[in-house]
């Protein structure tokens, strides 16, 4: 469980996010929407432990944040930032070799195993060898994905909801692996191994994969439910200040798109 009350950041005068509660309590996941500057990527560096909030306090599990030792915290905690180079000339193998170094108690075997698991889930077996920053952008998002996926990994039946922080992690990723981590990101949750906690602008697939979301403007939640709920689209074309409609699909799928657009085609059609 992790609990934040009235949680704020602010640097230099400049408030960047207001008093903030979020709680999650259950395997779920939730995305982080807004316009830029709204506060998202500031929410989740607070909530992961990546930025000391200026008021306010968080919790895991019921203690305190700063009780944790880092060691401690990264076995139940992941997170995915936006920048992906590396001060050094690591190779991809070892940047995910990296993740497993706070488990010295976890048997070789099992290391082996779930590294071997997750390279083959995310296809990263031709540049195992590969210098890290060689890659290319989307290569290194899929990287960094399956290093923190690994940083979670550990041994024993009965595990304490785990949390895995992604700021936008679909950032110079082509569309067949934009979906491919979503995907592995909603299994994650269906199949009980924690929550994903996500910082996205697509609405469209937010829609398709989100339990939940936390709508932010100006530094504020404004809205904080259900993805259904939030959608709405009049509160997203307030929101984005663009007039946005909703499409429902003969198969029952919903999706968004900017009133205009509609306009566009049919003028077309009539030339």
């Amino acid at each position: 469980m992790i609990e934040a009350k009235q949680i704020s950041f602010g640097v230099k005068g400049k408030q960047i996010l207001q008093p903030v509660d979020f709680t999650t309590d259950k395997e779920e996941f939730v995305v982080i929407l807004g316009p830029n500057g709204a506060g998202k990527s500031t929410l989740v560096k607070l909530l992961s432990s990546g930025l000391k909030q200026s008021s306010g306090t968080i919790s895991y599990y019921g203690k305190d944040l700063n009780e944790w030792t880092l060691d401690n915290l990264s076995k139940y905690r992941a997170y995915m930032h936006q920048e992906s180079m590396i001060a050094s000339n690591f190779t991809v193998r070892e940047v995910l070799e990296m993740a497993r170094y706070r488990y010295p108690e976890t048997k070789n075997q099992f290391n082996k195993f779930i590294m071997d698991k997750i390279v083959t889930e995310l296809n990263l077996h031709s540049f195992l060898e590969m210098e890290f920053n060689f890659l290319s952008g989307g290569e290194k998002q899929r990287v960094q994905f399956g290093r923190v996926l690994l940083q979670l990994e550990s041994e024993g039946e009965i595990q304490p909801i785990k949390y895995l922080f992604l700021d936008e992690p679909l950032n110079n990723l082509d569309v067949r692996y934009q979906i491919e981590l979503l995907k592995y990101a909603r299994k994650f949750v269906d199949d009980k191994r924690g929550s994903v906690i996500v910082v996205m602008h697509d609405i469209n697939l937010c829609y398709q994969y989100a339990d939940r979301v936390l709508l932010m403007q100006k530094g504020k939640v404004i809205m904080d439910g259900r993805v259904d709920e939030v959608m709405n689209p009049q509160i997203l074309s307030e929101t984005y200040q663009i007039e946005l409609e909703q499409i429902q699909a003969l198969d029952g799928e919903v999706f968004y798109r900017h009133v205009s657009y509609s306009s566009n085609l049919l003028d077309k059609s009539q030339l």
